[in-house]
């Protein structure tokens, strides 16, 4: 970064030298108040009201007082007016510091969030789909099942899925698949 900016010759001898002719314009205002202007510890003048304040425009045209208050304001407005290329340096540079360390958080912040996510990715493509998860219930939900096996001793048992058809278990332990029909119930 460059060092603040300096005004050329011409401008900086321009401002001492209107500097100069306020000083004595001040002075001479000031020397024509009656009763005399006091000055303060930090030899201020006291009784000088600011520029554009109601005190201001209470006073009457010609009072030195009045002439002495614009000086005043005039000589305000072309200090910081001389100073503003140093102003305008000094503001940009800290912005420029304060840019760099907001993108430098921005930049940590991103990487933050973008590992956050990958993180999560990564721990989600280990879980099942839900069609995946919809398939293995199915599948257990059909090895769940047992097979009808109609019980020694106990009615025939009716088979899922077929109407009107009994598993009836045989004295010798075979399962045997039959039509209802009321033969077949009374001889049982």
């Amino acid at each position: 970064m460059p060092d603040p900016i300096a005004l050329p010759a011409p401008v900086r001898d321009a401002h001492r030298a209107t500097a100069r002719w306020a000083a004595d314009r001040f002075v001479s205002a000031l020397r024509r108040v009656s009763p005399a202007v006091v000055l303060d510890r930090w030899g201020q003048p006291v009784g000088i009201p600011d520029y554009g304040s109601p005190a201001f425009a209470a006073l009457p045209p010609g009072d030195p007082r009045r002439e002495a208050a614009l000086i005043t304001a005039a000589e305000a407005w072309r200090q910081q007016a001389e100073h503003a290329p140093e102003f305008i340096h000094a503001g940009m540079s800290t912005d420029l510091v304060l840019g760099e360390q907001a993108r430098a958080v921005w930049v940590a912040e991103d990487e933050a969030s973008w590992k956050e996510l990958v993180r999560t990715v990564r721990a989600w493509s280990n879980h099942p789909t839900a069609l995946e998860l919809a398939e293995r219930r199915a599948r257990a939900a059909e090895a769940a099942q047992r097979p009808v096996s109609a019980s020694p001793g106990w009615p025939p048992v009716a088979i899922p899925g077929q109407p009107g058809w009994h598993r009836h278990h045989h004295p010798d332990g075979r399962q045997a698949d039959l039509p209802d029909t009321p033969q077949l119930a009374e001889s049982a």
